[in-house]
């Protein structure tokens, strides 16, 4: 069918599901009899067409419904997550679940296959996930019972998935994978996890293995699917993770929604803005700074960059103190007018926005010990 066809059936079809039918004028600029009334076969193809629509549009409202609109809060973490599917439809998924006072769940996954069939996969795959995880006890378990109901239910298309655990107290990961991206662990170092497991989907195990580490205070992990690293430029050059790795070591210091946006940024500079090659899902996981003040000094440093951050807390003699909560609130007018003198009450507003909800969190955790002379 030639584009002027497809275009002269769409415009007709337009004016049938608006009610009108189109007119034409003569050569005489009298408008011409009106045309005759839409074949049988033109209505079942526009019919065909809404059913496929509507039925497109309720697999946009399932997943939407599935992907979480807000990350959880955690008292001394912070956590960011985005999913950016190359199509209407995406088979990237993430998942939150608090599982028990000071533990707190994280998953990512990738399903096998694009548009419609990978989005119905990636819904029965998450809720299976869901009703496993708060049944079992260990990441290891809980992926090969989830392995296991996937082969039953699931048999064509594979699922990779990683399931971490987090002792939200003292900043223990264990962590099992499947099939998936290895985590990646910003520290001193910028550091891949080495972590293996087939993809969920494709032969019974009876546990997958199970991994650990400890997060210390200020460390950030990343969880990510391969539309990152695969993304490629006009020459088909791949991104790669050896250029993620050079990025997360000069700027993993940020805190995660900013270090999240300038990943972002890079592969969208590299693909010339076309994301279209593969689903791209990132989820951070930060433990906070021990100390208040370090923490706020992290915040605005993101904003206005560590030098000037550095003279503010210099003049307001927070290098190396440990201040309470209420001090801290103490010191915001006095911050707030060194940051309006200087960029003006928009970055102060913004600054004052993310610092006060912080200093509120931290009344939530333990006191803070003495610094160390």
């Amino acid at each position: 069918m030639s584009k002027s066809i497809k275009s002269a059936y769409s415009s007709m079809v337009s004016h049938i599901t608006s009610g009108r039918t189109p007119q034409r004028s003569s050569a005489n600029g009298q408008p011409a009899p009106l045309a005759m009334p839409p074949t049988p076969l033109a209505v079942a193809v526009d019919e065909r067409q809404m059913e496929l629509e509507q039925d497109l549009q309720m697999a946009r409202d399932l997943q939407q419904g599935l992907m979480l609109e807000t990350v959880p809060r955690v008292a001394g973490w912070e956590i960011s997550a985005v999913s950016l599917p190359a199509r209407e439809l995406g088979g990237d998924l993430y998942d939150f679940l608090a599982l028990r006072p000071g533990q707190q769940a994280i998953m990512i996954g990738d399903v096998s296959g694009k548009g419609l069939p990978a989005a119905l996969r990636m819904a029965v795959a998450r809720t299976v996930f869901r009703a496993e995880a708060r049944r079992k006890t260990s990441p290891g378990v809980t992926l090969a019972e989830v392995n296991r109901i996937l082969i039953e239910e699931m048999p064509h298309g594979m699922v990779t998935m990683l399931y971490a655990t987090i002792d939200t107290a003292d900043g223990n990961l264990q962590f099992a994978n499947a099939g998936h991206n290895y985590l990646i662990l910003i520290s001193q170092e910028v550091n891949e996890i080495e972590a293996t497991g087939l993809p969920l989907g494709v032969v019974e195990i009876d546990q997958y293995t199970e991994h650990a580490l400890k997060m210390d205070y200020g460390d950030t992990a990343l969880l990510y699917t391969d539309g990152i690293i695969e993304a490629t430029d006009e020459h088909n050059n791949l991104f790669g993770y050896p250029r993620l790795q050079t990025l997360l070591r000069s700027v993993g210091h940020m805190k995660p929604r900013a270090l999240m946006s300038r990943i972002l940024t890079e592969v969208r500079a590299w693909t010339h803005g076309h994301l279209k090659h593969d689903d791209i899902t990132m989820v951070l996981v930060r433990r906070r700074l021990q100390y208040l003040v370090d923490e706020m000094h992290s915040i605005v440093a993101d904003i206005v960059g560590p030098r000037t951050a550095d003279e503010w807390w210099e003049t307001l003699d927070l290098t190396g103190s440990n201040r309470t909560p209420d001090e801290c609130v103490e010191l915001l007018p006095t911050l707030n007018d060194l940051v309006s003198s200087q960029f003006g009450r928009g970055i102060a507003r913004e600054i004052q926005a993310q610092l006060r909800p912080t200093i509120e969190e931290y009344r939530l955790i333990a006191p803070s010990p003495p610094r160390e002379a």
